[in-house]
């Protein structure tokens, strides 16, 4: 009887096992990251199947599995407790708005653990609120003051931020996936362990905490495009990248004046045309990394980098 069952399931194209991770990207998850897949890329293992959405992802998670599956069972372990321990309630746009005109400096806004997800919070002051672990899927905060705002966990994933300021705001383990940016400010951020992917143009993000902040090529989500960390003419002087991932980022004709980025992931990355002078790249991984025309006055730890025999260009200064 198992058998026939087993041979109609196939027959009828299913998997005999269940989909793990509610049919999430494995790799995705091992990352910290939901991410929803057809499961038409999967892997079968010990009686489980693991989705992903893309071969390339399933060729990452594959290179170290045992070490992947436990960091994408350990994510999904904690978003089951947190919506079992802290379900988010639901805040209107009027109930959010009502809220910020009876904030003050003295007695913030609250937002904490709620879900604002698609919610127009655009053109307003934010500066008396808190979003610590706050759901800002998709939410509009076109033109909005964030200056100083604590978003530690926030979730900010495809949110309107175009002309929003974030200087000096705490976004520590935040995640900033596919937002619309333009013309944004997050000078002096503290981003550390944050999760930053989009297209971020002439972004002003210097003397910024960016540390082991994770803004490398999203390996598994190929399928929708090389989402990476694009910022041409991005303001990174002076900022602490110490121990972050940004391989494949494009950071041409950018100013990384000062710039911390020792033991920083800096495979592939492209640096042409960038200002990195007086920056230091003690430890870095600059693997097939792209120096041309990239000014390398008075670097540090130039002579302590990795993979300095497949770097690309040619660089001005470099010693």
């Amino acid at each position: 009887m198992r058998v026939l069952l087993l041979a109609f399931m196939m027959g009828l194209g299913f998997s005999a096992y269940a989909e793990e991770f509610n049919k999430n990207c494995s790799m995705g998850m091992a990352m910290g990251m939901e991410v929803a897949t057809d499961c038409s890329v999967r892997w079968e293992n010990a009686g489980k199947t693991y989705c992903f959405s893309s071969p390339e992802a399933k060729d990452q998670f594959l290179m170290s599995k045992d070490e992947n599956l436990r960091k994408a069972e350990s994510f999904e372990q904690k978003m089951m407790s947190k919506k079992a321990d802290q379900p988010q309630e639901k805040i209107s746009t009027e109930r959010a708005r009502e809220m910020l005109k009876q904030a003050t400096a003295d007695k913030l806004a609250d937002f904490s653990g709620k879900d604002l997800s698609y919610q127009d919070l655009s053109g307003l002051d934010l500066r008396h609120a808190k979003f610590v672990d706050t759901n800002l899927f998709g939410a509009d905060l076109r033109g909005s003051n964030l200056s100083g705002t604590d978003m530690t966990n926030a979730y900010l994933n495809l949110a309107r931020i175009e002309n929003a300021n974030f200087s000096n705001a705490n976004l520590t383990d935040a995640t900033i996936f596919q937002p619309i940016f333009d013309k944004n400010n997050f000078k002096g951020a503290k981003l550390v362990n944050a999760r930053v992917i989009g297209t971020l143009g002439a972004v002003d993000m210097s003397e910024a905490d960016i540390r082991k902040g994770r803004f490398g090529l999203d390996i598994g989500n190929q399928p929708m495009g090389q989402m990476k960390f694009d910022s041409v003419g991005g303001k990174f002087a002076g900022s602490n990248f110490e121990g972050a991932d940004i391989n494949r980022a494009n950071l041409s004709f950018a100013d990384l004046r000062g710039a911390n980025l020792r033991g920083t992931n800096l495979f592939r990355v492209d640096f042409s045309k960038a200002d990195m002078t007086g920056a230091d790249l003690t430890g870095a991984d600059v693997g097939e990394a792209i120096f041309d025309g990239t000014v390398m006055k008075d670097v540090k730890g130039w002579d302590k980098v990795k993979g300095m025999d497949t770097i690309k260009g040619k660089c001005d200064g470099c010693k």
